[in-house]
């Protein structure tokens, strides 16, 4: 959000704490506690959400949680004037890296007072942490979800490439050698905006930055620091494969997950959200892997889904401690979510018999290690969001690579310049 913008809302958010400061009053009705959701699950992962709100409900009579759907794209902008409001559903989904542009302004409960100790110590240490600001906890970590490659087995069998490649030259060379042997795409990277941005993208972009040694931006997230030779390799090699002919061009997010599906590309890089997905393609004969360490060390973006609790004009302690309820129930169960793919969070989760029965998601807990944190700042969702737009012309387009860095370190300096 702009000044001008953060200037409107902390009015508004004057207003609604008017309201919300008032003596709390416990909603007296019969049958199960009422609770609303607003959903952001749009994509692959869409359904498994669904599945597990529908088994949270079964699972007891004291709770009922209605969950709504809304457009990712339409999410946070709606999202920030319901909390201006105070009429934001009971239980919320957040990115982590979206926090920082909700807890200063005070809309966000804090959790401390509400959730047992015998809880958070079931979580892992780094994905609780980032839910903190100023000491207080303001969210709970459902899951962390890291960009990986797919990698079509089949495909890669016709071709006699044995071996997954390793190296950015690797890469490269897979995809031709499948593209001239089997016909089919040696890469499926979305690179248009569709139902989507062109985050893919972006995210390939900040995972190979930080292969090298490198990051987005400079240590005190004052300014751009990506225009440099980490940089311009990484968008070089996001280019050549649009010049080698082996990734098709003005390529969409549906699109590149579909092609994938029907067997139409070697290699397809998505967060892990994707997985359930692939894994219910009929024939499909896939493997899921951490992103190759492609530019040096092992290194890919990542955010995570936490939930929250928004503060009300007349906060219900009784449906605080219903959402509190929820959200234990939904992280102690989320092996069920990880049957879309996503990393849990809590350890009890992690080292249970369910979620090591899934393939694949082991290799993914164990590449959290390696994971690439966004900025803390928040002018990082202004950021990422524009990133794509800019990544997108200057791949598409086939910009000159030193041309386009200038213009994004300009326009992301001038982002940075207005929080």
């Amino acid at each position: 959000m702009r000044k001008g913008l953060i200037t409107m809302v902390a009015l508004l958010l004057a207003g609604a704490m008017l309201f919300a400061s008032a003596a709390p009053e416990t909603q007296e009705t019969e049958g199960p506690i009422e609770l609303k959701f607003w959903s952001l699950f749009t994509g692959g992962d869409g359904e498994f959400f669904n599945a597990m709100i529908d088994n949270f409900n079964a699972s007891q009579d004291e709770i009922h949680m209605t969950n709504d759907m809304v457009r990712f794209d339409d999410y946070y902008t709606r999202l920030t004037t319901a909390l201006a409001a105070g009429t934001a559903p009971d239980v919320i989904v957040l990115h982590q890296a979206r926090l920082i542009n909700y807890v200063p302004s005070g809309v966000l409960l804090p959790l401390d007072d509400y959730v047992s100790e015998e809880m958070l110590t079931d979580f892992q240490t780094a994905p609780l942490e980032a839910c903190r600001m100023d000491g207080k906890l303001y969210a709970i970590p459902f899951d962390v979800h890291p960009i990986v490659m797919y990698s079509n087995k089949a495909l890669l069998e016709e071709a006699g490439i044995t071996e997954l490649p390793q190296t950015a030259e690797e890469f490269v060379e897979a995809a031709k050698k499948v593209k001239e042997t089997t016909g089919q795409w040696g890469s499926l990277i979305d690179n248009t905006t569709g139902t989507y941005k062109a985050y893919t993208l972006t995210r390939l972009f900040v995972s190979l930055v930080n292969q090298q040694g490198g990051s987005m931006l400079t240590d005190d997230y004052s300014a751009a620091a990506f225009n440099n030779e980490y940089g311009y390799n990484a968008l070089v090699w996001l280019q050549e494969l649009l010049n080698e002919g082996v990734n098709p061009n003005e390529l969409d997010y549906d699109a590149a997950m579909n092609m994938f599906r029907l067997g139409e590309g070697a290699f397809y890089f998505n967060g892990v959200w994707a997985t359930g997905t692939m894994e219910q393609a009929e024939g499909l004969d896939f493997v899921a892997s951490p992103l190759p360490p492609f530019m040096g060390k092992s290194a890919a973006w990542t955010d995570s889904h936490t939930f929250a609790i928004p503060v009300q004009k007349d906060q219900d302690p009784a449906k605080i401690e219903a959402a509190i309820k929820f959200m234990d129930w939904m992280t102690a169960n989320a092996d069920q979510w990880a049957l879309a793919g996503n990393i849990p969070t809590r350890n009890s989760v992690l080292e249970g018999e369910a979620f090591n029965a899934l393939p694949y998601r082991a290799d993914y807990a164990a590449a959290v290690s390696t994971v690439v944190a966004n900025p803390p700042t928040p002018a990082w969702g202004e950021i990422y969001e524009t990133m794509s737009d800019l990544l997108e012309s200057a791949v598409t387009k086939n910009e000159d690579p030193q041309t386009a860095l200038d213009g994004m370190e300009s326009t992301v300096n001038e982002i940075i310049s207005h929080y």
